[in-house]
């Protein structure tokens, strides 16, 4: 009991580092594989810098391979609610602990567990099936200046486990509602936004294994049908 507490406590505590820690400084991160915009697509301004910040990996060698983390392709109808999962393949039973940050365009409403709290609708997938602790949340004060440029929110998902007990598999679902004016074909593109807390590690913190997920890492769409 004594542990679990202790677990739970240290998801806590990350979860409000990665929160309050991206107040100030941050690097937005699109990632290179993500869809190309479309000519309907509202989110084509999104940030285009494809690296980790120049200084966290200097000297890290590249690892063969690890955790491909994805974002879904999906698509709804306007003023349905779209279900966006994020994803990690290559890695399991291989890390144990995350800190993502999924930036969306603002039209898309966020589904809220509790508003006040901002704790957002989600659903844990089987990757995080031996979590510790998982906290997710919507990023809504000291948002960057590009964010508000380009009229975006974000979210974020904290997991924690024992040793390496992640697993391949959905890791969350998100639900964004479209708004009930969207046009047929308008593509929302759904992506990563780097802070520099943010966390995809392995119980022994090779920082190769953590360079590897945030090179690789590729962004998802809603569709509007």
């Amino acid at each position: 009991m004594k542990n679990d507490l202790m677990r739970m406590t240290a998801a806590a505590v990350f979860a409000a580092a990665v929160l309050s820690g991206c107040s100030t400084t941050k690097q937005p991160v699109m990632s290179a594989t993500s869809p190309a915009a479309s000519d309907t697509a509202v989110s084509a301004d999104l940030p285009v810098e494809t690296q980790p910040p120049a200084g966290r990996f200097d000297g890290v060698e590249d690892a063969a391979d690890g955790a491909h983390l994805t974002i879904s392709n999906t698509k709804a109808k306007p003023g349905e609610i779209a279900e966006v999962t994020l994803s990690v393949s290559g890695v399991d039973k291989a890390w144990n602990m995350c800190g993502l940050h999924i930036v969306y365009p603002d039209i898309l409403e966020c589904q809220m567990f509790n508003d006040e709290e901002r704790l957002v609708e989600v659903k844990k997938g089987s990757a995080v099936d031996y979590a510790s602790g998982t906290i997710a949340m919507l990023w809504r004060d000291n948002l960057t200046e590009d964010m508000i440029a380009n009229k975006q929110k974000s979210v974020f998902f904290t997991a924690v486990l024992d040793q390496n007990h992640g697993l391949d598999g959905d890791i969350c679902t998100y639900f964004f509602k479209v708004p009930e004016d969207a046009a047929p074909g308008t593509v929302y593109n759904i992506d990563y936004y780097y802070c520099d807390t943010d966390i995809f590690s392995n119980y022994e913190r090779d920082p190769s294994f953590e360079k590897y997920a945030f090179d690789h890492w590729q962004g998802g769409t809603i569709t509007v049908e």
